[in-house]
């Protein structure tokens, strides 16, 4: 992926689940056309990125009886790609709840699938909105590496129905891109009020690609009968998220050898992981909370 003058890695933020996002740095500016082309790119391949279909994934729904104070029918549902090679061993990457060891690093007991959640209020125009942030993490791929974290932030409209995720993650590895994606009806508006997409871009929520280079939206999500998390697609090299979409939408996996629960666990801030006000230096998050105004071109109401 390109690397975009004028701006770090958004993935080098907060040690801590922190409510609001701080002081803001600067837009980064595309310096020249062919810099342009390259964002454009990159932005097509993340789009293409969520057609993806697996041949076979482990299906991962919330633990019936564990109560994190939300609807269970909120709570993400979880496809991980299995394996291309049937001897690759284990099948698919594994997550689960996070342990600090004797040595004060963070560990990841995969016998324990765990979730994290946090809830918050944000402010997007004159609209004070929930947001909920989910957090899972994954062992280190080796020995001197740290663990790493998949997540996502859920804004909710007026209505309680999701109407913006942004991907989140600590693994600095990952590109620098602040991957959106939008409810169908959000964007709809959004085409209502400001027209279709700006140059460059496909959706009319997406901000101007010289200012925010960095911001993609990489899918517009379809809009269920009822509010209701998302299924979350992971493939099965880094357990990168491939796509995100509505419980109503057709499934993007052939098969389902293995269906099992995960423990959603409420916490306020990243102690709660820990139970101790330093976080590990192998554990870094970016801030819990954040509003999507700022970043997206979206509509008066939501």
């Amino acid at each position: 992926m390109a690397t975009y003058a004028g701006r770090g890695v958004l993935l080098l933020g907060a040690a801590a689940l922190a409510v609001g996002c701080g002081r803001r740095e600067p837009a980064p500016i595309v310096e020249s056309r062919m810099e342009t082309e390259a964002v454009v790119r990159d932005h097509i391949l993340l789009r293409e990125r969520t057609l993806c279909r697996f041949a076979r994934a482990a299906f991962l729904s919330p633990d019936p009886n564990a109560d994190a104070g939300i609807p269970r029918w909120m709570t993400p549902l979880l496809v991980h790609e299995y394996a291309p090679d049937p001897a690759v061993e284990p099948s698919w990457v594994k997550f689960g709840a996070v342990a600090v060891d004797s040595t004060g690093l963070a560990t990841v007991d995969c016998d324990r699938p765990t979730m994290y959640l946090s809830a918050a209020e944000i402010t997007v125009g004159s609209q004070a909105l929930q947001q909920l942030t989910f957090w899972w993490f994954y062992p280190p791929r080796a020995p001197d590496q740290p663990i790493f974290g998949r997540g996502f932030r859920m804004t909710l409209g007026d209505g309680g129905y999701a109407v913006v995720w942004e991907l989140l993650s600590n693994d600095s590895r990952n590109s620098p891109e602040r991957i959106f994606f939008v409810s169908k009806p959000v964007e709809q508006a959004a085409v209502e009020q400001y027209g279709g997409p700006l140059a460059g871009r496909r959706y009319a929520v997406e901000p101007s690609l010289e200012e925010h280079p960095e911001v993609v939206v990489s899918r517009v999500v379809g809009d269920g009968p009822q509010p209701m998390g998302p299924i979350v697609y992971l493939d099965a090299v880094s357990a990168a998220v491939t796509t995100l979409i509505c419980r109503c939408e057709p499934s993007q996996a052939d098969a389902f050898p293995h269906s099992s629960h995960y423990v959603l666990q409420r916490i306020d801030a990243s102690q709660d992981l820990f139970d101790d006000e330093r976080a590990p230096p192998n554990l870094r998050l970016p801030p819990a909370h954040a509003s999507p105004a700022g970043s997206l071109r979206l509509p008066d109401r939501l």
